[in-house]
């Protein structure tokens, strides 16, 4: 069976290791971090719970070189400045990537990088450059969570379940990603049509706000998303692990789609055992392709102002 390779065992690490472990598609989970202390302790909670996956599970404590034999491995390392700047953040995380990333593919490494580290598209980039991978093998989680928060939050004010609702938030994983409501379908209905047919109305900007802002509202609540982003990533890892060639929402690089070039951005992606199969460029509105292309840009400022 596969073996999954985690770096960084902080908060989103360990949820993603455990929530791996319940779904058991993997025989072995090596994580690596530089605190060790914490890194044992992680490690002794997951194999605490073995008796309860579907099988049997390897958890250890791994350096890079032991991870190298991976056949996916999930880049979840940060380091959150106090100020809490994605500009900053970007500068932290992009040393450290820059560190490990060329150390674990001269290890050995030929899979999938999955990168859930923020920001998360312009680390993606980064990772895809010091990897010097296709860039298929490298598929930034981007914005689908996002997604998903934005499908819950729809389901529940209009009274319908989440698999009902067909929605999507583009462009960055961060405050200028949007939601393109031309594509949003309830029940296989246009958004429009659904709401006039049951007389509802929806605050379109306010509600696209609250989608942005439910990640701080977990972050500042709690420190960290967990769960959510466990379950995504994991898709994304059962898509790869699979060859489920399912259509995701993620962070995979442009080279013209939309108009935009050498840029990771969130679009469906068609997911598979080569990773990020196909990159699906949607038919947008004038406004949705004009703040698609505004996204973009800012990603790519990060790299540029760092």
């Amino acid at each position: 069976m596969a073996k999954l390779g985690i770096v960084g065992a902080g908060h989103v690490g360990e949820i993603v290791a455990y929530t791996a472990a319940l779904r058991g598609g993997f025989r072995e989970i090596a994580l690596c971090d530089v605190d060790e202390k914490r890194l044992d302790g992680v490690v002794s909670d997951l194999e605490d719970a073995t008796r309860f996956y579907p099988h049997n599970i390897d958890f250890f404590a791994a350096d890079y070189k032991q991870i190298a034999d991976a056949d996916i491995i999930v880049i979840a390392s940060g380091r959150i400045p106090e100020n809490a700047q994605r500009r900053d953040e970007f500068k932290n995380n992009h040393e450290d990537v820059a560190h490990y990333v060329p150390e674990i593919v001269k290890n050995g490494f030929t899979g999938v990088f999955v990168v859930v580290t923020n920001p998360c598209d312009a680390i993606a980039y980064h990772v895809w450059k010091y990897s010097g991978f296709d860039k298929c093998r490298i598929i930034g989680s981007g914005t689908a969570l996002d997604s998903e928060r934005a499908r819950t939050m729809l389901a529940r004010i209009l009274g319908v379940a989440p698999d009902s609702v067909a929605c999507m938030m583009l462009g960055e994983h961060g405050d200028s990603q949007f939601l393109p409501y031309s594509r949003v379908r309830i029940h296989h209905m246009a958004l429009d049509e659904y709401l006039k047919k049951h007389y509802m109305e929806l605050d379109k900007a306010e509600f696209e706000e609250s989608v942005i802002y439910r990640g701080h509202r977990a972050f500042f609540g709690k420190g960290s998303t967990q769960y959510g982003i466990a379950n995504t990533v994991n898709d994304i890892l059962d898509a790869v692990l699979y060859d489920e060639k399912r259509t995701l929402q993620v962070s995979a690089l442009h080279q013209g789609e939309y108009g935009v070039d050498d840029v990771f951005i969130s679009t469906p992606c068609v997911v598979g055992t080569a990773g990020i199969e196909e990159v699906v460029e949607l038919t947008l509105t004038e406004e949705e392709l004009a703040r698609y292309r505004e996204s973009a840009e800012t990603i790519r400022k990060y790299r540029v102002e760092a």
